[in-house]
């Protein structure tokens, strides 16, 4: 810590000791204590506080110059006897204090929140590469996919570039693939109505395209939380669709090990229409279906 930071430092810890020695004994005081000290290292005498202050990266320096702010402001209310405007006022410190450590974050956390993103990101392209390769082949599309092109040469090249630790380019270059691959999926999905034109040889093979049209969905509701972020009522509303889909599921058992399989159908495209709503609901908008033949 340097001599200025540390005389700051000290005047701040004397003012508040000042502030708050009346009454001390007191739950609220010794709490306010407490959180007062907390904040004060952090704007004062902190790795975090210091890695900011040097980091010149203005944003994240107008924080911390705020945060002190409402440190000293939280000194005032306390020697006023405003012990809750006091609490209000390091609670606000403390989340300007989080919000320049965003801003100018620790490299080796950083490091470590690259290599957390890539494995998630990994494993979402992965997810929905394999539905898209499937619902590709189930609409009978022929030759190669540029879209799906497009993505596996992102993926591969994401590979190399974790391979040699330039992990934030190596994210970047996934979070291309998933865009080309939702994209492709939303079009493809939401197009998949025109498989109802053609007629299926029998009832057998027309059920199994529909069970597997319905996993390709439920596949898609995962990755579209997780990547869309979809805002808590939003979610709400998508785990609604998807009970409603997991009970036209049971529905379809039934029908179908009873050999009713055109009620097993009715019943499965039924759900697939509740998981298109869920992922509208998420932020993916998939057309609805408009009938089959």
């Amino acid at each position: 810590m340097t001599r200025a930071r540390g005389v700051a430092a000290g005047v701040a810890a004397l003012a508040c000791a000042a502030a708050l020695a009346q009454g001390a004994d007191s739950p609220e005081r010794r709490a306010l204590q407490q959180k007062e000290a907390l904040v004060r290292r952090l704007v004062f005498d902190s790795p975090a506080e210091q890695r900011i202050a040097a980091s010149g990266n203005e944003a994240a320096r107008a924080e911390l110059v705020r945060a002190r702010s409402l440190h000293a402001r939280a000194i005032a209310l306390a020697d006023a006897g405003d012990l809750a405007g006091a609490q209000a006022e390091l609670n606000a410190a403390m989340w300007a204090v989080g919000k320049a450590r965003q801003l100018a974050p620790d490299p080796a956390a950083r490091a470590v929140d690259l290599r957390v993103r890539y494995a998630g990101l990994l494993r979402t392209v992965e997810t929905l590469a394999r539905s898209y390769e499937a619902n590709a082949a189930r609409m009978g599309a022929a030759g190669a996919d540029p879209r799906l092109a497009a993505a596996r040469a992102s993926q591969e090249q994401a590979s190399g570039l974790a391979a040699t630790e330039h992990m934030e380019e190596a994210v970047r270059a996934l979070e291309r693939a998933e865009r080309e691959l939702m994209a492709g999926l939303n079009a493809m999905l939401g197009s998949s109505t025109l498989q109802y034109a053609k007629r299926f040889e029998t009832q057998a093979e027309e059920h199994g395209y529909e069970l597997e049209r319905n996993r390709s969905y439920r596949e898609l509701v995962p990755v579209a939380i997780a990547e869309l972020k979809p805002r808590r009522e939003a979610v709400v509303l998508v785990e609604r669709y998807v009970a409603a889909n997991a009970r036209q599921l049971e529905a379809a058992e039934g029908h179908a090990a009873a050999g009713r399989l055109p009620e097993a159908i009715d019943a499965l495209r039924t759900g697939t229409n509740s998981l298109q709503a869920a992922l509208a609901a998420a932020g993916l908008a998939v057309p609805r279906n408009i009938g089959a033949n």
